[in-house]
């Protein structure tokens, strides 16, 4: 790994000399550009130039996200983060609390297991300026200038067609359509009338709620003064696309139409982070566990109806053992472990099945101790993250008979934020790994 000669020498100061580490290495990388860099990882540009600035301490996740990007050794930048770190707090120069906020945890209180999960996470140190003194951490820049920025970017088309579903596929051309409306200052009532159709639709149809007629969306093109072949065409195809079957629909007659919305955004998402506090993550499930469950939901259900719901769970669970298979973090309350759902047999099985799949290197496992009293959530929650630009994280949370889909910035904030907080509270990785061996145990 590139470096100088002395990383941690005082007098150019520890966050100076990390940032020349950072910029070496990209230069040894091919100069790579950072727009490039951010395209490998789920930082922004921005985010990543400041962290070869030298003027803050960048986060351990955002080190990772800059040094996989490179294709650096995580393992030694690791090192030379934590001694970087360790030289700060040593100093002083560390973020100070303001007003009664938790600072963020120290590296050694910090979730970073073995896998590379590149995503936002539970942080390292705060910010601190190269001169030693401590500063704010960085912050997102206003609104306006996200809506910008998001118009300027000009999706792929055809990266997402050969992995997206039809729901994705549907919400991305709904966001297209949005900005393609907005940047020319009509409402939603005048493109409604345009296609014959309600304001409400045309809203239903820019948060991707709904299928596309083609002839609607050809007519809105034109309405928006997009004429060009070559810009129409991708549209239209995409169109025709969203409102081709997703794979789940041979499961039709055992699956809710509520859910449906949610298999498309799983099948694309590249992050899937959840939090489960009444059953095993569905993901992470047995199959003997996952029969007692649809049992237990559906008591009526004939058999064939049962094995028909295990197989989808199954075909959902394949991917995760694929290559390029999506990221899954997920962080459960103990008291799920403890709950002999199927009997002892099945639950020593699923505990098994557990410590296996936390072996994968795109899957995280943590588990919130019995001893944890105070943690600050009472329903499960998903948040799901894709890596097309035109799409924002989503917050899925189910209900009995219905779903909650979040996707405003000010929700997902929150829900981060909260998770941020519960994976900070869980064993770290390995611990967990090893409680799911005593408990196995004692079943």
């Amino acid at each position: 790994m590139a470096r100088p000669e002395n990383p941690l020498d005082p007098e150019s100061g520890p966050v100076a000399a990390f940032a020349v580490a950072l910029r070496e290495l990209r230069a040894s990388a091919g100069a790579l550009g950072y727009r490039a860099m951010s395209k490998r990882s789920y930082y922004g540009f921005t985010t990543l130039s400041e962290a070869a600035a030298g003027r803050r301490f960048p986060s351990w996740e955002i080190t990772r996200a800059y040094v996989a990007a490179c294709d650096g050794d995580l393992q030694e930048w690791e090192r030379h983060w934590r001694k970087t770190s360790a030289l700060l707090r040593l100093t002083g120069d560390t973020e100070p609390e303001e007003n009664g906020e938790r600072s963020p945890p120290r590296p050694s209180d910090a979730i970073v297991p073995e896998q590379d999960r590149s995503m936002t996470g539970p942080g390292a140190p705060g910010p601190v300026a190269a001169g030693g003194n401590a500063v704010r951490p960085l912050t997102p820049p206003p609104p306006d200038k996200l809506v910008a920025t998001a118009q300027a970017k000009t999706p792929s088309w055809t990266s997402f067609q050969s992995r997206g579903g039809p729901t994705v596929r549907r919400i991305l051309l709904g966001a297209q359509l949005r900005r393609l409306r907005e940047r020319r200052g009509i409402s939603a009532e005048d493109a409604g009338y345009e296609i014959r159709a309600s304001h409400s639709k045309i809203s239903r149809m820019e948060l991707g709620r709904v299928g596309f007629k083609e002839r609607d969306v050809a007519d809105l093109l034109t309405l928006y003064g997009v004429t060009d072949p070559t810009a129409r065409d991708p549209l239209l195809e995409l169109a025709r696309d969203a409102n081709s079957p997703g794979w789940w629909q041979p499961y039709g007659d055992v699956l809710p139409t509520w859910f449906e919305n949610y298999l498309g955004l799983e099948e694309a998402a590249s992050v899937i982070r959840g939090f489960e506090l009444r059953l095993v993550p569905e993901l992470l499930q047995s199959e003997d566990y996952t029969r007692a469950v649809i049992r237990l939901s559906h008591p009526r259900a004939p058999e064939a109806d049962v094995e028909q719901r295990i197989r989808l769970r199954a075909t959902r669970q394949e991917r995760f053992v694929e290559p390029g298979a999506p990221k899954l973090w997920a962080v459960v309350d103990e008291a799920v472990l403890h709950r002999p759902i199927g009997g002892r047999r099945a639950m020593r099985g699923q505990l098994a099945h557990l410590a296996q799949m936390a072996k994968l290197p795109n899957v995280t496992l943590q588990i919130v101790p019995s001893t944890m009293c105070d943690v600050p959530v009472t329903v499960p929650f998903t948040i799901l993250r894709f890596p097309e630009a035109g799409l924002s994280d989503v917050v899925y949370m189910e209900q009995l008979t219905s779903a909650m889909y979040l996707d405003k910035r000010a929700d997902v904030d929150a829900y981060q934020m909260l998770w941020d907080e519960i994976s900070v509270m869980a064993l770290q990785p390995e611990e967990s790994v090893r409680h799911l061996q005593v408990l196995w145990r004692q079943t």
